[in-house]
């Protein structure tokens, strides 16, 4: 749940800004003030335009400038291939600033990534303990941010006594009730523990309403332990992520409920080509499922399918458990930037020479979504989800309307505007006052950007927001 460009910035979930930023160029008179905490002298300086601005990244009031900046160079090791030099990078960064999260945290991943290629147990377990270390740090400030990383760590390292620990304290202390419930049940599930039931239903209880993550992964524990009528009382027509009705099809189709499981199939098969099925749901022999593509399949449009699948990484880097709404608009903010860094001043972001990531507005459609998403290189490390893979579809072929506008590029609204979808779709053009920014913070919303002129944004509210405390501001280019 953070924005996702360099200029935007935002407060994580439970967290409100504590101080005005220092006075800069760009920040107008009426930076707002909100209740919270300080940051350490020079950290306002330093995230004002870098992606440690954002929810999920936002220093701890206790971290000063050193190791946020070792924390940014890590990362971009990571980002080059460097993987070694970024652990020994770290390793020291955790030996000067032990209590950093950020130096805990950049250690995690860099232990996981080397983990991805070497497979060592070693350093899974040690990129797990990482994570701990860093939630157990930003637990003080009620937060946790890490609970994705530790619960498939320890579920693959077989550890149920401290999952169990570990998830005791997130649940209790933390703020992401949701998060924290439906990553406890994926690590159970890891595990095999019979209590991943349990907490499937708990995060299904709790989902943001147009998000079905938990009621997919659900439905993938049902399947594989048998249990397909189950999955075919799950879910329900109504639900609006083709996913989930491609797993109700296998349950139909393995009930030999072929036509039904068809029709099922069918909600998914455009989507297929960008965001394959899992392979072990391929049925040998399914004429139901002709057409589908599965992973490992040879995929047509690969830049596209990149370019889309990039585009839900981002949204589920900045909006993971927001509502369908909130979601949506995440999308859509890069989507105008896509579309309109060309006719925005470089004094605001756009291109040329802005810090919008734009490319020539000659360059090929997936080329610039991939340049956006692309452009502080921070969403690496986040997984796509059933819901998110779903939204960035909607959002690339302009299925849905802009939440801040209520404008369709093509066609109509039909329904809300949070909520509906268009009557035409297209892959082009944007609206001039679509979302350019977002902040996010638990508190009430500035009237501008805190971080970008005045003269540039114009507030657009909590757009579809949930009334969580994970709810973003949105902004409109002025």
């Amino acid at each position: 749940m953070f924005v996702l460009l360099a200029l935007a910035v935002s407060v994580g979930p439970g967290t409100v800004v504590g101080q005005e930023p220092p006075p800069q160029s760009k920040v107008c008179v009426a930076t707002p003030q909100l209740p919270g905490v300080d940051l350490q002298p020079g950290v306002w300086e330093f995230i004002a335009n870098n992606y440690l601005s954002h929810a999920a990244e936002f220093p701890d009031p206790n971290e000063p400038v050193e190791p946020l900046r070792l924390y940014l160079n890590g990362q971009q090791m990571l980002r080059d291939g460097k993987v070694d030099e970024a652990v020994v990078l770290f390793r020291s960064t955790v030996a000067n600033y032990p209590d950093s999260r950020h130096a805990h945290a950049g250690l995690g991943y860099a232990l996981w990534q080397r983990y991805q290629q070497s497979q060592a147990e070693n350093d899974l377990r040690a990129a797990v303990q990482e994570f701990i270390l860093a939630d157990e740090i930003g637990i003080r400030y009620g937060r946790v941010h890490y609970t994705y990383p530790v619960a498939i760590g320890l579920g693959r390292l077989k550890d149920l006594a401290r999952m169990d620990s570990y998830f005791e304290t997130a649940l209790k202390d933390g703020n992401e009730l949701y998060l924290a419930s439906l990553d406890y049940a994926r690590g159970l599930s890891l595990l095999e523990d019979p209590r991943a039931e349990e907490w499937y239903k708990k995060a299904i209880a709790v989902e943001p309403e147009g998000v079905s993550d938990a009621v997919a992964y659900y439905a993938e524990w049902l399947l594989d332990h048998g249990r397909e009528a189950e999955v075919v009382d799950l879910i329900h027509d109504d639900i609006r992520i083709q996913y989930v009705h491609f797993l109700k099809g296998v349950a139909l189709e393995r009930l030999g409920r072929h036509w039904e499981a068809r029709r099922e199939y069918e909600r998914y098969r455009r989507m297929s080509a960008d965001f394959p099925a899992p392979t072990k749901y391929r049925i040998d022999g399914s004429e139901a499922q002709a057409g589908l593509v599965f992973e490992g399949d040879i995929r047509p449009l690969a830049t596209e399918s990149e370019a889309r699948q990039k585009l839900s990484r981002v949204i589920s880097g900045e909006g993971r458990g927001e509502s369908v709404g909130g979601q949506r608009a995440v999308g859509w903010t890069v989507r105008t930037r896509v579309f309109r860094a060309y006719y925005v001043p470089s004094s605001c972001g756009g291109y040329p020479g802005g810090a919008w990531g734009a490319l020539s507005s000659n360059a090929s459609l997936a080329d610039k979504y991939i340049a956006i998403c692309d452009a502080s290189g921070q969403f690496s490390q986040y997984e796509p989800t059933p819901s998110t893979n779903t939204r960035a579809d909607e959002v690339w072929y302009g299925l849905v309307p802009d939440p801040v506008s209520c404008n369709c590029v093509m066609g109509y609204v039909v329904g809300s505007c949070c909520s509906g979808t268009c009557t035409k779709e297209t892959t082009n053009g944007a609206f001039p006052k679509g979302p350019a920014w977002i902040w996010g913070t638990s508190g009430s919303c500035p009237g501008c950007h805190p971080y970008v002129d005045c003269n540039c944004s114009t507030l657009a509210g909590k757009t579809c927001g949930d009334g969580g405390v994970s709810d973003n501001c949105f902004y409109k280019i002025k």
